[in-house]
């Protein structure tokens, strides 16, 4: 063995370590040329820096794309908002006039009955007031008849007794 700290390093000691050296270089030999996809890969990663720049370049669009569509959204719901907006307003104006329309119906409605009910108090009232003037000639024509029937009946029964003898 050599003295030479240098001669140790690359010389074999045993058969063990020239197995491994040789493996070694034969590792460090097929590296030496790659293949093509260790190569495309190797370009990609250490490569001219074109994936990284891919890579934020469709990162840029997508996060742009996103922000259109967001806006798009966002148009949307505010018409959306504007529009249920005027669909509440137009129900409200709906809902007052449906509401001024049956509270001036309901009021013609009391005011035809009033008329009614007037019109018929005042034709029971006429009614009543005939069938009192009519008890009342009655009652004038009875008192009137109370003394002169049973005076007629006297002297209607004298004439019948007279002509009987």
């Amino acid at each position: 063995m050599n003295s030479n700290p240098e001669s140790c390093v690359n010389e074999p000691q045993s058969g063990i370590e020239d197995e491994e050296n040789s493996n070694a270089f034969v590792s460090e030999s097929q590296q030496l040329v790659p293949s093509p996809d260790q190569k495309k890969l190797s370009s990609m990663v250490i490569g001219d820096g074109g994936f990284e720049a891919m890579m934020k370049e469709r990162s840029r669009l997508r996060k742009e794309k996103e922000e259109h569509s967001l806006a798009q959204v966002t148009i949307q719901l505010t018409a959306a908002e504007r529009a249920l907006t005027m669909e509440t307003q137009r129900r409200i104006q709906s809902t007052h006039a449906i509401q001024k329309s049956c509270t001036q119906k309901i009021q013609e409605m009391e005011q035809n009955f009033e008329r009614i009910l007037n019109e018929r108090s005042l034709r029971m009232e006429e009614r009543l007031v005939n069938v009192q003037q009519k008890v009342e000639e009655l009652t004038v024509r009875f008192e009137e008849e109370k003394d002169t029937v049973p005076k007629d009946m006297e002297a209607r029964g004298t004439e019948l007794k007279e002509i009987l003898e």
